[in-house]
């Protein structure tokens, strides 16, 4: 019963293994634009390299698509208007 418990797990990790491409989910959306899913598989095909099955980002971009990901560079902080570094006054 040990040996098959153990065989089953192993084997569950292995498909798990086999499905995990390394790269993150992304959803893609089109901004401001009606499309269907049939659209998006049609521009997915498009610009997955046949060879490693890697989509290339930049040529959804160029289709219009956006990612809705968190992988967007935060937002650059506003400057302390108390702070100002162009005159220093002498208080």
């Amino acid at each position: 019963m040990k040996r098959l418990l153990v065989f089953l797990a192993a084997c569950a990790l292995v498909l798990t293994a086999c499905g995990y491409t390394g790269q993150s989910e992304k959803q893609w959306y089109k901004p401001n634009t009606d499309y269907t899913a049939a659209e998006f598989e049609r521009d997915r095909a498009e610009c997955t390299d046949k060879k490693t099955k890697v989509l290339a980002e930049d040529c959804m971009r160029q289709r219009g698509w956006a990612a809705l990901s968190g992988d967007i560079a935060p937002a650059v902080k506003a400057p302390d208007p108390t702070k100002t570094s162009g005159s220093k006054s002498k208080y």
